[in-house]
């Protein structure tokens, strides 16, 4: 079913050939240097990926929304801070968390003329990635506030994949870094489908994340 949430075998780890990972300072140096003209990095191959997944599709990478097809971001994080006056203060939590510095780098293109996107969240501390990335799998997944709390409590654990619920059209790999650190890879339709594409959702979307996240090198 699309929108069933599955566990991977454990093949998401990104340990390329040599058993090679990804480091966060990797990823934020490379989020810095992409350029209009850059390729998907990292060895990421959308066509590769589809294939192996019994998804073949004709792979063209392509700018969404005015955007290249690969563009990177890092920002520095942020100290705890107080909640902003005039908003009830949740329970147990006088401050709003601190944020880690992070990175992202995001892949766009199609498949067989259907947009997809690829989105790798890096952060330089462990166990925070999916929450850093839950607004962003929110808006791609298509997700409603009941959805986005039952990803929430149920999110991969390194190694492990997990289809966003609805229509399945997000899936996301939590992959083991080199060092500290932690970081996912978001394989969806993009936020703009309004019709998903079945063959590039739910199970077949979650093994073309798993074979995403089994290319990842340094």
């Amino acid at each position: 079913m699309p929108g069933s949430a599955c566990s991977s075998s454990g093949s998401s780890s990104g340990a390329a050939s040599g058993g090679e990972r990804l480091s966060y300072d990797r990823v934020a140096s490379t989020a810095k240097q992409l350029t209009g003209t850059s390729a998907c990095p990292f060895g990421l191959d959308p066509a590769a990926a589809l294939k192996a997944a019994g998804a073949e599709r004709a792979v063209t990478p392509a700018a969404s929304g005015g955007d290249p097809a690969a563009q990177g971001s890092v920002a520095p994080g942020r100290p705890a801070q107080a909640w902003p006056s005039g908003l009830p203060t949740p329970s147990g939590r006088p401050s709003a968390p601190a944020v880690p510095p992070n990175a992202s780098v995001v892949c766009n293109f199609t498949a067989s003329g259907a947009p997809m996107e690829i989105d790798l969240v890096a952060v330089s501390e462990g166990e925070v990635a999916v929450n850093l990335a839950l607004p962003q799998i929110a808006t791609l997944g298509n997700l409603r506030a009941d959805e986005v709390m039952a990803f929430s409590k149920d999110e991969p654990g390194i190694g492990q994949t997990r289809v966003t619920p609805g229509r399945g059209t997000a899936a996301v790999a939590r992959v083991a870094v080199a060092g500290k650190g932690d970081l996912v890879l978001v394989v969806s339709q993009g936020s703009t489908v309004t019709k998903a594409d079945p063959a590039l959702a739910g199970e077949s979307l979650r093994k073309i994340a798993e074979a995403l996240a089994a290319q990842l090198r340094p």
